[in-house]
């Protein structure tokens, strides 16, 4: 699977040798069945959103530009929001939307 933002490409996985499954090291019978790119062998909604917040995407040193919260945080909204300075004199009138041209899927 690739992903591209402005023909540039931010996301490239591969399957992994021994499924998808496996690789995420998951206890027990594989749900998603025997398919070697299982889940990935089936129809997904594509979801498009601005979402911020939580603590997934680990620390800040991956990032051009620094997440104003911390991943380990138990409150990370409110970290969101208590750093509200440093974010929100970005947000310009429309700029501020996320604006998509078009999206395409290929089945390679």
């Amino acid at each position: 699977m690739r992903t591209y933002v402005d023909n540039q490409e931010i996301l490239h996985v591969t399957t992994p040798a021994q499924g998808f499954w496996n690789w995420a090291h998951f206890s027990g019978h594989n749900i998603w069945g025997n398919s070697h790119n299982a889940p990935f062998d089936q129809y997904f909604h594509l979801l498009l959103n601005v979402a911020v917040g939580g603590g997934y995407f680990g620390d800040n040193s991956q990032y051009n530009t620094p997440k104003p919260w911390h991943g380990g945080s138990s409150h990370p909204m409110r970290d969101f929001w208590e750093k509200r300075g440093d974010w929100l004199p970005t947000w310009h009138g429309d700029d501020v939307a996320m604006l998509i041209d078009y999206v395409e899927m290929i089945q390679y």
